[in-house]
């Protein structure tokens, strides 16, 4: 197995939406990003990012071009699945750009895009192969996708075990890794309560996190391109 993860973006954030504990209005830099893996020759999306200029302006973020970065990392392989996190623009926005591929989602998050997504994240999750989760979902037995539903009502993270250790792709339950390792749940939430059992289970289980706005994660692991790193 081979797991990316991959910065297409990069702005100052307010810590207080971060980290539900600190009330000032600094602010932090963080990336916008999202993972890619390879395994049993498949390759799998965890969310897809956005590529709208206007909503980035809007957000004051800096988007960056990563197409010819993902390329060499797919080559001539498609995409098999897709995991989307929650429904919020950054996670779900890029959808369209794959037809064909299997999309797992939470059912209340997956309900949330159909009402309030653009149309042609809309007009994606319409078509088939797309599979709504409850409460958890196995695939290939490796990868359990999990609802949480702190950050989002729908909001889920994904589980799996490598090489003795024990991952999780956060989604935005955890937007920085020390959301878990030092047990402080995210000032943006639906659920503070359902937050912060995940943060203090997945800190008790010694899960390492995997989150999407940690410019740390960038900083961690090996670089394979000026915007990848390769975390396994």
């Amino acid at each position: 197995m081979q797991l990316y993860a991959i910065k297409f973006g990069e702005s100052s954030f307010y810590s207080k939406y971060v980290f539900r504990d600190d009330t000032s209005d600094e602010t932090m830099q963080i990336s916008w990003s999202y993972y890619l893996a390879r395994f049993n020759n498949k390759t799998i999306l965890f969310d897809v990012g956005f590529r709208d200029p206007l909503i980035a302006h809007e957000w004051g973020i800096t988007l960056m071009n990563v197409e010819h970065e993902i390329n060499s990392l797919i080559k001539d392989n498609p995409v098999d699945t897709i995991f989307i996190t929650h429904s919020h623009f950054d996670h779900i926005d890029n959808i369209d750009l794959y037809p064909d591929s299997r999309i797992i989602i939470a059912h209340d998050d997956y309900l949330h895009a159909l009402n309030n997504g653009n149309p042609a994240v809309k007009e994606r999750l319409l078509r088939e192969n797309v599979i709504t989760v409850k409460d958890e979902f196995l695939f290939d037995d490796k990868f359990k996708f999990k609802v949480i539903g702190g950050h989002t009502v729908g909001s889920s993270v994904i589980y799996f075990e490598q090489d003795g250790h024990n991952f999780v792709i956060t989604g935005d339950e955890c937007y920085d890794r020390d959301n878990m390792n030092d047990n402080r749940p995210i000032g943006v939430y639906a659920s503070t309560e359902k937050n912060t059992a995940f943060l203090e289970e997945a800190n008790r289980n010694q899960y390492i996190p995997l989150p999407y706005h940690d410019n740390s994660v960038f900083q961690s692991y090996k670089q394979v391109s000026t915007h990848i790193v390769q975390i396994l």
